[in-house]
């Protein structure tokens, strides 16, 4: 049974660690890329708004009004 889990596990690794040419490993490469990316932008993002809504909050106590 644990030699037939490790076969297996071994075919997935060489599955997906080996590519059939360069222009396949390129393609992933450029997805990993990409998918990689969209998580930090989204922080951004979110770190962004609220920067703003702290920054709006700031201005309004400073200036006394709220809102």
């Amino acid at each position: 049974m644990s030699a037939n889990i490790l076969d297996r596990f071994r075919a997935w690794l060489i599955g997906t660690f080996t590519y059939e040419s360069g222009q396949h490993a390129a393609d992933a490469m450029a997805d990993a890329t990409r998918w990689g990316w969209l998580p930090a932008l989204s922080g951004v993002a979110v770190g962004g708004e609220q920067a703003r809504q702290s920054h709006a909050e700031s201005v309004a106590q400073r200036s006394g009004m709220s809102g």
